[in-house]
């Protein structure tokens, strides 16, 4: 039964993560208008209609412009912690279906949704894990962390997958045209993580049964997808990490992740090189 993560699209201008366990379909942040949603979504071919269960990870307008829309034009469930759903009321018009987002035992079909709470500056922001129950493999979905909390690197360890902030390289983003106090902002201890920070959480995170990494929320201005990859690539080296390794970038849908196949293919890879 397949299991699988594909990015819609993640950035400064807009994030969504598509997670599917068999008939489940659930999207980690909507942060894109209704049109731009309903495009990415076709371009996975699956219907906004088909959406389960939208997890809102908190407030800022790139992780939840098109959850009001989505609610009230598709119907879509929707799911946050109490000082998220207050910072979202401008989004919402009272009608919608919005149930409390709890730190454990949030089921939707054959996935199990767990939230853990990161340092950033908004309400109350969460990284977000989903079990496939059939397989047990997890996969976690963290960027806007800021620095990792305690909980966060709980959460995290042991995933299958794991979607992971990589924001900025430090000195592009001290060389960039911010304002002083937008740079202190983005790289702050509740601001995002720099490909430096990516780069040692990755290491303590990976683990043989880490199958792939795919960094996200990469600044435009401050990063690029080389770069990012360079820096996490050496920082993962003393771990002997062989899985995948990409960026997902801000325009385009990205791939659907198998996670079981790209699981099978770090341990099959680890079996050959045993054996030559």
């Amino acid at each position: 039964m397949t299991f699988s993560v594909a990015s819609l699209g993640t950035g400064s201008r807009g994030n969504a993560f598509l997670v599917e366990g068999g008939r489940a379909r659930v999207l980690v942040d909507a942060g894109f208008s209704g049109v731009q949603l309903a495009r990415r979504l076709e371009a996975l071919e699956v219907e906004p209609e088909a959406i389960d269960l939208v997890v809102v990870t908190h407030e800022h307008r790139d992780h939840s412009a098109g959850i009001g829309i989505g609610a009230r034009r598709w119907g879509w469930r929707l799911a946050m912690n109490a000082p998220t759903h207050l910072a979202c009321r401008a989004l919402l018009r009272g009608g919608e279906v919005c149930r409390d987002l709890p730190s454990t035992g949030l089921e939707v079909g054959d996935l199990a949704i767990e939230a853990a709470p990161t340092h950033h500056d908004a309400a109350a922001p969460v990284a977000i894990t989903v079990l496939h129950r059939p397989t047990g493999l997890r996969a976690g979905i963290a960027t806007d962390l800021g620095r990792p909390t305690t909980p966060v690197r709980h959460a995290l360890r042991g995933c299958a997958f794991l979607v992971l902030e990589a924001n900025h390289d430090e000195g592009r983003l001290r060389a960039a045209s911010y304002p002083w106090r937008v740079k202190q902002r983005i790289g702050g201890s509740r601001g995002h993580l720099s490909n430096r920070h990516a780069a040692d959480f990755a290491r303590e995170l990976a683990h043989p049964g880490l199958g792939g990494i795919l960094l996200a929320h990469l600044s435009h201005e401050c990063n690029d997808p080389e770069l990012a990859l360079e820096r996490v690539s050496i920082g993962l080296e003393p771990s002997r990490y062989s899985g995948l390794l990409e960026t997902a970038g801000q325009d385009l849908p990205g791939p659907r992740y198998d996670v079981a196949e790209l699981v099978r293919s770090r341990a099959d890879g680890a079996q050959l090189s045993l054996s030559i």
